[in-house]
């Protein structure tokens, strides 16, 4: 039987990284709770209904108690054993990157990889629940920021079916670099969490509909820690064969901090 949770930390003892909360953990565990619209509602009542085809996931999904170790918030499932979450989404038609993940129906899809079928608000909730901790987080300041992004360091997969056959590879893998013919170097990405906007208090990464990014930008709730490169040379790696439409799983778990 799946039980359903109010998102506050008491209601977690067990989950690592929700025993001591700091402020950005407090203000995020209080945004979630209203935004999410948990209720202590048994079972699967309350789940948030699909939202209406080409529109936004609306943060309204409750957090489902799975199993000993497993958790889900909306579509993303949450492994506390393993530090990782796994969410479904889709390839996106796209020419040049500057992100590899957007939100469901998000504004920047047309420069992103990859469309998750989530919100931003869950998918950072998500990671808070595997010990990423938004108190260690320095996102760029502004569009790319030549300053190194800083958090605690995640690594990120992606998974589909090719030729009937499950494949599986680094995020890294994805983003190809046309100036210097290589991918990313192989590395941990960084949870930097994205902002909230100092004239309304919205958060980036929802309102620009952002998930993963690599160009520093302060939008994304991950980033690539890794230097500059010329805006408008990357796009996804055609060595993939990764067609727009194909559906994929990506998969974020939480690398021990130095």
């Amino acid at each position: 039987m799946r039980e359903t949770f109010i998102g506050r930390a008491s209601t977690f003892p067990d989950l690592p990284g929700m025993i001591t909360i700091n402020r950005p953990c407090r203000r995020w565990l209080a945004l979630a709770t209203a935004l999410l619209g948990m209720a202590a509602v048994a079972g699967v009542q309350g789940a948030a209904q699909a939202p209406a085809a080409g529109a936004p996931a609306k943060p309204t999904a409750p957090i489902e108690r799975l199993g000993a170790n497993l958790l889900r918030i909306g579509t993303i499932q949450v492994d506390t054993a393993k530090k990782e979450i796994s969410v479904s989404g889709v390839v996106n038609d796209v020419v040049v990157l500057e992100f590899v993940a957007n939100t469901k129906g998000g504004l920047k899809a047309y420069e992103s990889a990859f469309e998750l079928d989530t919100n931003a608000i869950n998918f950072n909730f998500a990671l808070i629940l595997i010990g990423l901790d938004p108190a260690r987080s320095v996102p760029p300041k502004f569009q790319f920021d030549p300053e190194t992004p800083k958090g605690d360091p995640v690594e990120i997969w992606v998974e589909w079916t090719d030729a009937g056959k499950r494949r599986r590879e680094r995020m890294e893998r994805v983003v190809y670099n046309q100036d210097t013919k290589r991918t990313l170097a192989e590395g941990p990405w960084v949870y930097t969490s994205s902002v909230f906007m100092a004239d309304s208090n919205n958060y980036l990464a929802e309102v620009d509909g952002t998930l993963i990014g690599f160009m520093h930008n302060a939008s994304p709730i991950i980033e690539s820690p890794l230097p500059l490169t010329r805006f408008g040379a990357s796009i996804i790696n055609p060595a993939l064969g990764l067609k727009p439409g194909t559906t994929v799983q990506v998969t974020v778990r939480a690398l021990p901090r130095k």
